[in-house]
């Protein structure tokens, strides 16, 4: 990293910081982009041009909450202090709760997504040793079955809200929606 006028310069690959680190600011990206991770090294996203980077950590009062890693393009930004998003709160509270609920949502997702990509990579583990198997394995068997259940009961999806995204009412009845979605 280093700094021209009033940007700041991150090279190819370059770390811009950790989950865990410190929250001093937040940056808008004026070239490049930048790759964001879970602390275990799911890809989440790619911030580009015009975008911002870092504001969680600041807007929640909490230290790094990914990491961000310059893509194959570098990445060219300028800083946005901690106070201009203290300043935006203190002027419209409403705002304020509004971004900070947003961040928090953005977080739990974050923290899902990272579960997820973790009960994948497992299953597959599991898949390729009950095929390496043969399938004659009945505790790697058995093991895929209770990763599959446990999955099941933390991922759901309410059909009837898919089919009907706008409204809370009643959707099409079961037989039909489970035509149409599985």
């Amino acid at each position: 990293m280093f700094e021209r006028d009033k940007y700041i310069i991150w090279e190819a690959g370059e770390v811009i910081y950790r989950a865990g680190d410190p929250s001093n600011e937040a940056f808008l990206i004026m070239e490049g982009s930048v790759q964001i991770f879970t602390s275990e090294g799911l890809l989440l996203n790619r911030i580009g041009t015009n975008e911002i980077l870092g504001e969680t950590s600041l807007l929640l009062n909490v230290s790094r909450t990914v990491t961000a890693i310059t893509a194959s393009t570098g990445a060219k930004a300028t800083r946005i202090p901690r106070q201009y998003f203290e300043d935006i709160a203190a002027r419209d509270r409403v705002t304020g709760a509004l971004i900070r609920k947003s961040q928090y949502r953005l977080i739990d997702s974050n923290t899902q997504s990272n579960m997820l990509g973790t009960e994948i990579e497992r299953l597959s583990v599991l898949v390729e040793n009950a095929i390496n198997n043969g399938f004659s394995d009945n505790t790697a068997i058995d093991e895929l079955r209770t990763t599959i259940a446990r999955l099941r009961k933390q991922v759901v999806f309410d059909k009837h809200h898919a089919y009907h995204p706008s409204t809370m009412e009643g959707s099409r009845d079961d037989g039909e929606n489970a035509d149409n979605f599985g």
